[in-house]
C-alpha cells in the first residue's frame, strides 16, 4: 500500500503541481502525526469536523474515516479540484472552495457542534485562531497545526520569555495545549520552522461572567506595547480606577485573572 508521501508526490507529479510558497503550503506526510492528530481530536462517528486547508486530499482522506461528516475548507481553488477526484469513494466530505477568514462558521456547520482540524498557513495562524475563538458559534475543540513558536506563545505561562498578548487572549477564550511537536521532515516540502500541534478547547462559558472583552482586550493589547514598562506606565493614558494590582509590575507577570480584575476598573 502506497505511502502518505509516495500519494503526495505521485498526485503533484500527475498534476504537473508545485506546492505554492504564497499560500504556506506544506503537505503533511507522515501518518503517525496524523494518528496524533486524530487522537488529539477525539474524532468520532458523531462528529461534524471542519478541516482547514484540505490539500489534495490525502489527510483529509483518513480523517473522513472516523467522523459523520467532514466539511473541507481550500481556499486553492486547483487543489480543491485535485481532491475532489481524489475523494469521490468519500460520501460524507463536503467541499468550500473560499478563504477560511471569510467563510461564515455557523452556516457551514448549520448550528450543530463540531470540532476543527486544521495545518494552518503559517502565516495567517494569528487571524485564523481569532476568528475560531471569536465566532459566535464556536468550535467545541480545535486541532491545529501551527507553527512551533506561535504554540509556544499560545500556551506560554506568565513571566515566561514567550508569554504577551496573544497567550492572553487565546486563554482568555480556551484551554490550551500542545498536543507535540513535529518535525520538519513530516512535511513535503521541508518548512523552514519546526511545528507543533496545539489544541484549543474554548471555555463552554465565559471565564469571568459580566467583563466586557473589548475593554479586556484593550487593556492587554495597550499594556503590552509596552511590554518592559510598568503597568504605571503603559496603561496611564486609561485612568484606571483603584485596583489591588501592583502598578509597578510588568505586563508579562500578570495572569489572565489579574488582566480581567484590571479590565474592571477600566473607566
Amino acid at each position: 500500500m502506497p505511502t502518505l508521501a509516495q500519494v503526495t508526490r505521485e498526485l503533484l507529479i500527475a498534476h504537473n503541481r508545485y506546492p505554492r510558497k504564497d499560500l504556506g503550503q506544506h503537505f503533511l506526510i507522515d501518518p503517525k502525526v496524523v494518528e496524533r492528530i486524530i487522537a488529539a481530536a477525539g474524532l468520532t462517528r458523531d462528529d461534524l469536523v471542519l478541516e482547514i486547508g484540505s490539500g489534495l486530499g490525502v489527510v483529509t482522506a483518513e480523517l473522513a474515516q472516523h467522523v459523520y461528516q467532514l466539511v473541507a475548507v481550500e481556499i486553492d481553488k486547483e487543489l480543491l479540484g485535485i481532491s475532489r477526484e481524489v475523494l469521490k469513494p468519500y460520501p460524507n466530505i463536503s467541499f468550500v472552495g473560499q478563504d477560511i477568514l471569510k467563510v461564515d462558521l455557523a452556516g457551514l456547520t448549520l448550528g450543530r457542534k463540531y470540532k476543527v482540524v486544521g495545518n494552518l498557513p503559517y502565516y495567517i495562524t494569528a487571524p485564523i485562531i481569532d476568528k475560531l475563538l471569536t465566532a459566535q458559534e464556536k468550535p467545541e475543540l480545535a486541532v491545529l497545526m501551527t507553527q512551533k513558536e506561535v504554540a509556544e506563545r499560545m500556551a506560554a505561562k506568565p513571566g515566561s520569555k514567550s508569554y504577551g498578548s496573544f497567550s492572553v487572549f487565546c486563554q482568555f477564550y480556551a484551554a490550551v495545549k500542545i498536543e507535540s511537536l513535529v518535525s520538519k521532515s513530516s512535511f513535503l516540502p521541508w518548512p523552514e520552522v519546526s511545528s507543533a500541534i496545539v489544541s484549543l478547547t474554548p471555555h463552554p462559558q465565559p471565564l469571568f461572567p459580566g467583563l466586557d472583552e473589548q475593554k479586556f482586550l484593550k487593556i492587554v493589547h495597550t499594556a503590552f506595547q509596552q511590554r518592559r514598562k510598568k503597568l504605571s506606565t503603559s496603561l496611564d493614558e486609561l485612568k484606571l480606577g483603584e485596583t489591588s494590582i501592583d502598578l509597578n509590575r510588568r505586563p508579562e507577570t500578570l495572569s489572565v485573572e489579574e488582566f480581567a480584575l484590571l479590565a474592571r476598573h477600566f473607566a
